[in-house]
């Protein structure tokens, strides 16, 4: 792209028009069920003009405006973002300028910045960002109403946040390019300096998976409280069509419940009105707005001290974003290694306060006014969750615990060996010696049988010698002859 006046015109007018067209896209999510609505609502007396300001309001809410009612059910100031609502609008932002990235070219064919190309997005992104917030502030106005009024200041703010926010996504998102033979491949997050793409990697992995935890709790109370639910929808009797867009008014509602339950995961309070509170140790509530998906919320009354056990699910969730991390740093520097391990927990608790701030506000000026999770409640059980999963993670990893608890099994283990084998050797030893014991004792009596023996036979011999000696003696004495046969008889 040339370096002349185009290059500057040309991003400028590319994010005005995305500006305009994601506006478009955005009133017609909201305008299109209301108008359906109104249509259906054969008892209501509602007109299209009536559904197009609805709308209108509703899509203020939806980027995390604010409007005043003054309807005599309910007066006051409604802040309670349809988070749902506001993910989809960030979402379209995020491709539209994505495409604008695509389009301007930002990155070259060997995948290197091309030159004026942070200047050309940074144009674009203005644009975009400032005919965006001037938009939805012109609808807003236009919105006014006897009995709805958006703010149109909030809205001008709140509609900046979701450009320029969903807007740098898609910038960065164009920058991606896979690998080829000739050509590396570009990953937004390896843009970022050593170690914070991998702190980025790993607290991303650890705020969609908290996320994951707090929508799976939801849906959980949702199958588990479907009899409370059907009795409330067949309560309003919506119809097919009003059936459709309330389905969709939940559905935009269900990841603030969600962000709700997750609060509720790690250790906080969630607030559903004056005086209530949902928590591990026990639910109070009061009156709530008949909408079908808040029949899924746990009766009143204490809960078991168990159920403080759900804990370990955030707790382990944060930990596998530390396990991932330190496999990710492992062949950094140790300065490297220690700023990514103190930068993690850092960066997923102001992630996950961001989102809980998002996710409180309120209907008017009654018992409603206060609705969503009580930060006071969730400050030091969030720090508590992430900072000791992380300090036990990095404990067996990221330290030499491991290796020393192997070599002191090992250790012990060959010590164990040692002492049995001498164990066995000793019992071998004294079994040789018995033997050798009964062998002597065997052979001595023997020894002693035989010398015995040899005693008797000699005492024989004595006595027949002196036998011979008497019969000699008593011969001669006679003066006969021995062999005579007188002295024979």
């Amino acid at each position: 792209m040339s370096t002349d006046g185009d290059s500057i015109t040309t991003p400028l007018v590319r994010g005005l028009i995305a500006a305009l067209s994601v506006l478009g896209i955005g009133l017609a999510v909201v305008a299109v069920p209301a108008l359906a609505a109104q249509v259906a609502g054969t008892a209501s007396s509602a007109t299209a003009l009536d559904a197009v300001l609805i709308a209108l309001n509703v899509l203020v809410l939806g980027h995390g405006g604010g409007i005043m009612l003054s309807t005599g059910v309910i007066d006051g100031a409604v802040t309670l973002t349809p988070v749902g609502l506001q993910i989809l609008l960030v979402l379209l932002a995020a491709l539209s300028l994505r495409r604008v990235g695509h389009r301007l070219e930002l990155v070259r064919d060997d995948g290197v910045l091309r030159v004026g190309a942070l200047r050309d997005a940074g144009v674009s992104l203005a644009a975009f960002g400032g005919t965006y917030a001037i938009g939805l502030a012109v609808l807003a106005a236009i919105g006014r109403s006897a009995d709805a009024a958006p703010m149109v200041t909030s809205a001008v703010v709140s509609g900046a946040l979701v450009a320029v926010g969903g807007g740098l996504i898609g910038l960065l998102w164009s920058l991606r390019r896979e690998p080829t033979s000739a050509v590396p491949g570009v990953r937004v997050l390896e843009l970022l300096p050593a170690p914070y793409g991998a702190v980025a990697r790993s607290a991303l992995l650890a705020v969609l998976g908290l996320f994951g935890a707090g929508m799976l709790l939801v849906l959980v109370l949702m199958l588990t409280h479907v009899p409370a639910q059907s009795a409330l929808f067949d309560q309003l009797a919506p119809g097919i069509v009003g059936g459709l867009v309330l389905t969709l008014l939940q559905l935009a509602l269900l990841p603030l419940l969600a962000v709700w339950g997750l609060v509720v995961l790690l250790g906080g309070t969630v607030v559903v009105g004056t005086s209530t509170g949902i928590s591990l140790g026990e639910v109070q509530s009061g009156v709530l707005p008949a909408l079908p998906i808040l029949g899924a919320l746990p009766e009143p009354g204490a809960l078991p001290g168990a159920a403080w056990a759900l804990m370990l699910v955030p707790a382990l969730v944060v930990g596998l974003g530390a396990v991932s991390l330190v496999r990710d740093v492992a062949e950094l520097e140790r300065r490297e290694q220690i700023t990514a391990w103190i930068a993690y927990p850092v960066v997923v608790v102001v992630a996950v306060l961001l989102l809980a701030g998002l996710t409180t506000g309120g209907i008017g000026d009654g018992r409603l006014v206060h609705l969503g999770p009580a930060m006071g409640t969730l400050v030091l059980p969030l720090l508590g969750v992430v900072v000791l999963a992380t300090g036990l993670v990095l404990a067996v990893l990221a330290t030499d615990l491991v290796p020393w608890t192997r070599r002191r099994i090992a250790s012990l283990r060959e010590r164990v060996d040692a002492a049995e084998s001498a164990e066995r050797g000793e019992g071998a030893d004294g079994a040789r010696d018995e033997v050798a014991d009964t062998a002597d004792d065997e052979h001595s009596s023997d020894l002693n049988a035989w010398d015995e023996g040899a005693e008797d036979r000699d005492d024989q011999d004595e006595d027949l010698d002196r036998d011979r000696e008497r019969n000699a003696s008593s011969a001669d004495d006679a003066g006969e002859d021995p062999l005579s046969p007188r002295a024979g008889r």
